[in-house]
């Protein structure tokens, strides 16, 4: 975790590591520094924003996991001109590992910038509570910086680590936990997967009730609130297999915000006549199914420049006659079908294209119910979410979108259909790498340049290897298989 050490050394903020690793009061009052000392409730609550994985100038990039969308299979490479794009990426091709020099920044940002927000919040959770300022002000900033501890950590867990599997998650190598501001000379060692997750929902949990009992009312979409931390919740219940958890969670987070983008008043010939690319931002802040936004648009480039990434076939196939979704988001070029959920106004890549919305928590809500063989409750929420984007005027039958208990004959095949939901809805909004994980880590093929690609079954690959500036900094952090 050589970022810890790095980045108090380098930035004058290092007067929170002076705070928390020496007891010379003296030495404090004396050093010109000193002002920078956090001492009231506002002041840890802008410390806190910057955790948060988010641009803060025009034009400048966080680059988080953007890559996990080519290492998947919604992403058609045939296209794909590395020699044209500025920023050329490489880890479809399923090397050793995914790092490669022409990454944005040359190397894979995401474990730097997801520790960071893990050190900002371990700051104000240590601290906060000898601010001065409103004491329920105090308790709401401390539940916040819990809740973005346990994200940053879902999101190390889910890129570094094995995925979960109760019967090995005991053993299976995650990342470090660091749950305290000290820098510590000594290196850092992995902690197990189950001990990474029972610290995110320790996190999750403490940081929900604080900000509930002492609620602020922040409207922020910038900022995790109490549902976007609910949502997170019933994610994480959902990748562990807490169904019944999953189900009672995003319950909470449909009741609260029952909208969902409603796409159903389009015309579905003229969609897929002319489209209606990119009309509204996804991750727009007026959209009221959006709860929280992050990140940057690393995708500009990729998919507006010649030699963009498309579509795959295979994404492109699943989408049925009537459904609007397809051609409100994407429109043909030279690279098939370029998407448009990313695409900013007009070239902001410090734009958010990252974010939890309530179509998720009812997809979580579906696949919990289809877990458990609840068939009734599953196509019940597949069908609420259905309504909302297909052109409802399309066809004969007004009832021609829903699914229904003829579709599928086994548990298996209705799983599978939420799959496939979960699959439209969410593509390239950074869920489908994880849901593979998964689903089983299934045999992934990309072509490109004339030559395939392949990411086999299972194959330990589908963890990725921890970045290699912190492999060669810490010779105690133990290597994923390969």
């Amino acid at each position: 975790m050589n970022f810890l050490k790095h980045y108090i050394r380098l930035f004058s903020i290092t007067i929170f590591s002076i705070l928390f690793l020496t007891s010379c009061d003296e030495l404090l009052e004396e050093d010109p520094q000193n002002k920078l000392k956090p001492s009231t409730v506002n002041d840890f609550n802008e410390l806190l924003n910057k955790g948060y994985p988010n641009a803060t100038d025009y034009l400048e990039e966080v680059p988080l996991d953007y890559y996990t969308e080519i290492l998947a299979d919604d992403v058609d490479l045939e296209y794909y001109n590395p020699d044209v794009l500025l920023y050329p990426i490489i880890p479809y091709s399923y090397g050793d590992t995914h790092e490669d020099a022409s990454m944005r920044g040359g190397y894979d940002k995401a474990w730097k910038y997801f520790y960071e927000a893990v050190y900002y919040a371990n700051v104000v959770i240590a601290n906060v509570d000898d601010a001065t300022g409103d004491e329920r002000r105090k308790q709401y900033v401390k539940g916040e910086a819990m809740v973005l501890r346990a994200f940053a950590y879902f999101k190390l867990i889910n890129l570094y680590g094995a995925p979960y599997n109760e019967a090995t998650a005991s053993s299976d190598p995650g990342v470090p936990l660091k749950l305290d501001p000290v820098v510590q000379a000594e290196s850092y060692i992995r902690n197990s997967v189950q001990e990474v997750y029972d610290q995110i929902n320790k996190d999750l949990f403490s940081g929900i009730v604080l900000m509930e009992e002492n609620d602020q009312r922040v409207e922020s979409k910038y900022k995790l609130r109490p549902f976007s931390a609910k949502l997170l919740a019933s994610r994480v219940a959902l990748y562990t297999k807490d169904y019944e958890s999953c189900i009672d969670l995003s319950t909470e987070v449909i009741e609260a915000y029952p909208v969902l983008f409603n796409l159903s008043g389009y015309d579905f010939e003229t969609a897929r006549g002319w489209g209606y690319g990119g009309q509204t931002h996804y991750f727009n802040d007026d959209n009221q199914n959006v709860l929280f936004k992050f990140g940057t648009n690393e995708y500009y480039y990729y998919f507006y420049y010649p030699g963009a990434l498309g579509l795959s076939d295979a994404l492109i196939n699943m989408y049925e006659p009537g459904d609007i979704r397809l051609y409100y988001f994407s429109y043909p070029n030279g690279a098939g079908r370029v998407y448009y959920k990313y695409r900013p106004f007009p070239n902001r890549t410090s734009e958010p294209i990252r974010g939890f919305r309530v179509e998720e928590a009812l997809l979580n809500r579906a696949e919990a119910f289809a877990q458990l063989n609840q068939s009734v409750n599953a196509i019940e929420d597949l069908n609420r979410l259905r309504s909302s984007k297909f052109d409802v005027n399309y066809g004969d039958d007004p009832d021609y979108y829903k699914i229904t208990i003829s579709d599928f004959s086994n548990q298996d095949e209705l799983i599978q259909i939420v799959a496939d939901e979960r699959r439209r809805e969410l593509c390239l909004e950074f869920h489908r790498w994880y849901d593979l994980r998964r689903y089983g880590m299934p045999r992934i093929e990309h072509v490109h340049g004339g030559e395939t690609f392949i990411l086999e079954e299972g194959d330990p690959r589908y963890t990725l290897q921890i970045p290699q500036r912190e492999l060669d900094f810490n010779q105690s952090m133990e290597k994923n298989p390969r």
